[in-house]
């Protein structure tokens, strides 16, 4: 392929002969190490789609940009379009020639295949508490079963399968960063809790390293589940999470990220899940995010927990509880509270544009309203002022001003994500304090 991304980093290098062939490949490494290996692939895919399939020519101009669209308009999704158009932004950014994927002409195209072919976007379907509670069960009858026929392959899998699950559900972990965990990174502390050190991630751009905290629980532990895992590997470096043979051979790579779905389709089947093929490695993540919103967690606490800076991406993994379905724990919760201090609180807000390319208010107002005011149950009393009335339920002072500093907080965030600015106040009429 004659422009493809694979040489983009190292071509411009090459043909200056004055420079040392082993600085150009020490440069070559540390140009290719800068864009992430999923990254670089699906780049590589868009120019080669370009140029094979469709025949076209780079560099390229924004009128043939507009007829690739429209050509797999059909045949593509519209995310698979906005990721080609990635690609060859990039290329064209990468050679110094100027981008025609973000002309006004490629910008409407997009709009009209959006408006023609609408679609609605795939989610992984998020793994409930008590479904979780059936895989386990499952898996603890799995175990007990390989230790009953002395089967040390089936109790390998299955130990490594039951750490696999409650370690991603409970840090709400993607399928690479489980694939990334390491023993030696792992401090592990019975009935405690553990730390996980990755040393690199989706969200840690920078490649840093994050610290990720977990700790023991009273049931579905991942914490005693690793231990489990760890004591009958016998692992004590390298990656976690390995294939294990049908001869109980442990492999010295980790699992491929790719091969997370799959393993997990698998042990869903085998717990009795008839959806199973309905699941993915994000059905952890969601499924840990849809737990947590409805267990009281605020947006900025479950955003900071699970590592995500976009508003945006995290309201895509909430669902929101159903009203008609009342748990146990929402009664006993419910019961606390009654013995708990409750402030009567009204809350206004206004929003402007920053620029004209802001978003709409209308928009961002339906956002708040759901993401940030619903889960406290507002009541609307004035809606052409934008004012509500909300009751909280707090055990002192300091952890009123503990919620209200998060529910502001994500108002901000809210409003600023979305460029626009927000004016908030928020009063408790009974005592005349207020917050803003």
């Amino acid at each position: 392929m004659r422009n493809s991304l694979a040489t983009l980093y190292s071509t411009p290098y090459k043909k200056q002969s004055n420079i040392n062939v082993g600085a150009v490949n020490t440069l070559d490494q540390y140009l290719q190490a800068a864009t992430r290996d999923n990254t670089r692939r699906s780049y590589q895919a868009a120019v080669e789609h370009f140029e094979t399939q469709f025949g076209g020519v780079l560099p390229t101009t924004s009128t043939e940009i507009c007829r690739y669209l429209a050509k797999y308009a059909v045949t593509l999704s519209f995310n698979t379009l906005k990721q080609r158009l990635s690609g060859l932004s990039a290329w064209h950014r990468q050679q110094g020639f100027a981008d025609p994927t973000k002309s006004p002409m490629v910008r409407k195209v997009l709009k009209g295949i959006r408006e023609l072919h609408p679609a609605r976007e795939k989610q992984a379907k998020p793994l409930q508490l008590d479904t979780l509670a059936q895989i386990s069960h499952s898996l603890d009858a799995s175990e007990a079963l390989a230790i009953r026929v002395n089967d040390q392959p089936l109790l390998l899998r299955t130990c490594r399968d039951r750490a696999l699950v409650l370690v991603g559900f409970w840090r709400g972990f993607r399928g690479d960063e489980l694939c990334r965990m390491e023993v030696e990174h792992i401090s592990l502390a019975t009935n405690e809790g553990m730390q996980i050190y990755l040393r690199r991630s989706k969200a840690d751009r920078s490649n840093r390293g994050e610290i990720y905290r977990l700790p023991a629980l009273a049931r579905l532990c991942p914490v005693r589940a690793l231990e489990r895992y760890l004591e009958i590997s016998g692992l004590s470096q390298g990656p976690v999470f390995r294939g294990i043979s049908r001869w109980g051979h442990v492999s010295q790579t980790a699992l491929a990220a790719k091969s997370i779905i799959p393993l997990l389709r698998q042990i869903f089947s085998q717990a009795g899940l008839i959806d199973a093929d309905h699941y993915s490695a994000h059905s952890l993540r969601r499924g840990f995010a849809t737990w947590a919103g409805q267990s009281g967690w605020s947006l900025k606490a479950l955003m900071e927990y699970v590592g995500w800076k976009d508003l945006n991406s995290a309201m895509r993994y909430i669902d929101s509880p159903d009203p008609f379905l009342q748990s146990v724990e929402v009664v006993e919760l419910q019961s606390i509270s009654a013995l708990m201090a409750t402030h009567e609180l009204e809350l206004h807000y206004s929003l402007q544009r920053y620029h004209k390319n802001s978003r709409d208010p209308v928009k961002v107002r339906q956002k708040i309203d759901r993401f940030c005011l619903k889960p406290l149950q507002a009541e609307c009393i004035d809606e052409t002022n934008h004012r509500y009335r909300l009751t909280l339920a707090t055990q002192d002072e300091a952890q009123l001003d503990e919620r209200i500093d998060d529910l502001l907080a994500t108002l901000y965030h809210m409003a600023q994500d979305h460029q626009c600015m927000i004016e908030i106040t928020l009063t408790e009429p009974a005592t005349g304090r207020y917050w803003d």
